[in-house]
């Protein structure tokens, strides 16, 4: 993943579709049914939250800290 000013890391659990995201400004996330092309699609982006955010936010999620 290129260098974002908002995510610190980003990992991805294929079996369950579970996307963990930690934020540089804090938090960390789980979002759930996120498609394998979805997350393909952040991790090769020049600007993965601003162009992906709206496309993840609208999945159900868990902050967990």
């Amino acid at each position: 993943m290129p260098r974002s000013k908002a995510l610190k890391e980003v990992g991805y659990d294929a079996a369950t579709n579970r996307l963990r995201v930690r934020f540089r400004h804090g938090g960390l996330y789980d979002y759930f049914a996120v498609s394998p092309e979805v997350v393909r699609g952040l991790l090769e982006s020049a600007h993965p939250w601003t162009e992906w955010r709206d496309e993840i936010t609208r999945h159900p999620y868990r902050r967990l800290e």
